[in-house]
């Protein structure tokens, strides 16, 4: 059986699941060869950056599991991005998203909860839920959302088990807007709540997030896919660029709302995965006594995620009573 538990996004993380694509042999009927090299670049490029993801947390100390590969649906997006589909609060895994390939998983998680269906399912996610302890920071997405049935009845529950659940009043994926690398810090952008009243006393790094419109390669292909997603190099590739908006739009995102600067994975509270280098952010960190990692994923920018997104933390040791 596989145990989870989870209380803090910085307690010592032992056991983490890392999202897996489809591979290229699934797209060898693809007749444009054009299209063909570079959704295969972009498909053996992401596998490595996953392997090598597993690496350094294996290096860590980190169990990490995958999911498994199953035909291509290119109506949904590939399970490479665990983070979106559930949630471990406590001793408990919630799946928004029951995936096929996560059976063989599932299989071995004896305290699981398969979340009904319904609109706002998606929310009961960690990229939604900031996990610090006794209380739970809980982001919503749209509208009208945050007063939804299941948000009642899932904050009610975790108060029951002696959470206190804040559910917020910012909208969208927390993880992508805001990250408490350890008790006493966070790095944020901006107006995203009052950091004050709800964490007094605390050291805040606030990252400029305005910096899409100073890449010109981006702002060429942000005039043909409205800033969905961007695959460095190839801006003039109109076919691939025509083969994803028909075929492949339901797995990309939008990524001119994303900030990597702010999307890390926590191993324990002095380290800290993230996806590139940003002095201001190194600075924060080091200043805060926690040694930054990097963990590059190349391609994050076509499938909209981070290395927070594209991991789901499923055993963190609990350091505190």
């Amino acid at each position: 059986m596989i145990p989870v538990k989870g209380y803090a996004t910085y307690d010592k993380l032992k056991t983490c699941l890392v999202g897996r694509t489809y591979s290229k042999e699934q797209f060898q009927d693809i007749k444009n060869q054009k299209v063909k090299d570079i959704l295969f670049r972009i498909l053996d490029e992401t596998e490595e950056d996953y392997q090598n993801l597993c690496k350094v947390l294996n290096i860590a100390g980190v169990e990490t599991l995958r999911p498994d590969v199953i035909e291509v649906d290119t109506k949904h997006r590939p399970a490479n991005q665990p983070r979106d589909d559930m949630a471990v609060i406590g001793e408990t895994l919630y799946v928004n998203n029951n995936r096929p390939e996560y059976k063989s998983i599932l299989d071995r998680v004896h305290n699981k909860v398969i979340v009904e269906d319904c609109e706002q399912q998606k929310l009961v996610s960690s990229s939604f839920i900031h996990r610090l302890g006794s209380s739970l920071h809980w982001g919503t997405n749209k509208p009208g959302w945050r007063d939804s049935a299941l948000v009642k009845k899932y904050s009610e529950q975790w108060h029951n088990e002696g959470f206190d659940v804040d559910v917020m009043e910012h909208e969208g994926h927390g993880d992508c807007t805001w990250c408490v690398p350890k008790d006493g810090c966070i790095v944020t952008l901006f107006e995203i709540q009052n950091y004050k009243d709800k964490f007094p006393g605390w050291d805040i790094c606030y990252v400029e997030d305005k910096y899409w419109d100073q890449m010109s390669p981006f702002r060429k292909v942000k005039q043909k896919n409205g800033g969905k997603w961007w695959v460095p190099g190839e801006e003039d590739s109109d076919d691939f660029s025509n083969y994803v908006e028909t075929y492949l739009k339901d797995w990309v995102g939008y990524v001119e709302e994303t900030v990597f600067e702010v999307n890390m994975l926590s191993i324990d509270e002095n380290t800290i995965l993230v996806n590139n280098y940003n002095k201001q952010v190194f600075n924060f960190l080091e200043k805060n006594k926690v040694t930054p990692v990097i963990a590059p994923f190349r391609h994050r920018w076509f499938w909209d995620g981070g290395v927070h997104c594209v991991t789901q933390d499923l055993y963190r040791e609990r350091s505190y009573t």
